[in-house]
């Protein structure tokens, strides 16, 4: 009988994140990894998704990547190097990462159970949709017995340091699978990778849909006694833009010391009962006097909130989600600054902006903008 997860219940913390920036990810995981490690918090789960990233491990090189970076520029792919095992890997939209930040001593010192628990919880997620996986000796995560042959469904990667565990799995529910064309996954070149919507087409689940069911699994297999959660908060970007000679200009506001001292576009929380767009429209208002017609650009991230950036003091673990939006003024418009929040103000083409910007968020929102405005020219 193969020994697979634990009995003795855990406490846990679980939290579903949706899309989370890889190296945001990373964030998370250190920081929650020392409050686990010094016991500050119980066992901390991680359900998310990223966006499209190549992730190297220990054992991965640069020539595990069959593309150029300039090609995966253009299509906006990430390269990342980790302290996970293993080699090269894909992650992205439609694909269920799981970072399990788990305290393996006090009677769990088994890493080979812990890892065939995560397998067994995603053998059991593909069973509640109809999809027989297994385990192939020799090659870590789950598989299915294809008519092309042996594919991957789930991918498994672990890093240990002092009996804490970081990283985790990824399981397959509709990511692009093409990426992984671009990669040797896993070291692996004689067999392919395939997801619960490539196996079962209009039958398969939705993401959190398959997240749910994961998520029980998780709570079973590993004998996770789950804990309350403080609820994630939620912020708006606006980023501000106008049409000029010299090409797209972006709004740019430097804070005051005490708020930070960091350049960005229109930031703000959104406030009990308040939709996203309405907290946007309102920040717009009150950090820059402007009005106008609010765009999405169809993006949401999450974030772990470093309470040190905050002055905060250490506590339970603060995560936000940042809704992205923009609004294009005219030429002529007038910034009226509210000078409580920030000190001056500029109007930068894109690449400027870029590198002014500080966060990740903030960054991709002026990609995005810039690839909305290569597929729309401007107009004379």
């Amino acid at each position: 009988m193969v020994d697979i997860g634990f009995n003795q219940p855990r406490p846990a913390q679980i939290r579903r994140l949706g899309r989370v920036f890889y190296e945001a990810g990373l964030r998370m995981q250190k920081a929650l990894a020392a409050d686990v490690q010094r016991g500050a918090l119980p066992d901390q789960v991680l359900v998310l998704e990223h966006p499209p990233v190549f992730t190297l491990g220990s054992n991965a090189t640069r020539r595990d990547i069959h593309v150029n970076d300039a090609f995966l520029q253009e299509r906006g792919v990430e390269v990342f190097e980790t302290d996970r095992g293993g080699q090269v890997t894909y992650h992205g939209p439609g694909q269920i990462v799981v970072y399990p930040i788990c305290n393996l001593s006090e009677g769990r010192k088994d890493l080979g159970r812990f890892v065939r628990g995560l397998e067994e919880v995603m053998i059991r997620t593909a069973a509640d949709f109809g999809v027989v996986a297994e385990r192939l000796e020799g090659f870590p995560g789950v598989w299915v017995d294809t008519e092309r042959g042996w594919e991957k469904l789930g991918a498994l990667g672990i890093h240990l340091k002092r009996w804490i565990a970081t990283h985790g799995i990824a399981f397959n529910v509709a990511p692009e699978l093409h990426h992984f064309r671009w990669i040797t996954p896993c070291g692996i070149t004689d067999k392919g990778v395939c997801s619960l919507a490539s196996l079962l087409g209009e039958a398969a689940p939705t993401w959190e849909q398959a997240a749910t069911r994961l998520e029980q699994h998780l709570i079973d297999v590993l004998a996770y006694d789950p804990r309350p959660v403080q609820p994630t908060s939620h912020s708006v970007s606006a980023l501000t833009w106008r049409r000029s000679e010299r090409g797209p200009e972006v709004l740019m506001m430097l804070r005051q010391p005490d708020q930070g001292l960091w350049w960005s576009s229109v930031t703000g929380m959104v406030e009990p009962n308040e939709t996203p767009e309405a907290a946007a429209h309102r920040e717009l208002r009150e950090e820059t006097g402007l009005t106008g017609t609010l765009s999405t650009l169809d993006f949401a991230h999450t974030f772990w909130v470093d309470p040190a950036l905050l002055g905060l003091p250490p506590g339970e673990p603060r995560f936000n989600t940042e809704t992205c939006f923009h609004m294009e003024v005219t030429a002529d418009s007038v910034v009226r600054l509210a000078t409580e929040e920030h000190s001056e103000y500029r109007w930068c083409g894109l690449d400027e902006a870029l590198m002014l910007m500080r966060w990740d968020g903030s960054k991709a929102a002026v990609k995005l903008l810039r690839r909305l405005l290569e597929e729309k020219p401007q107009t004379a």
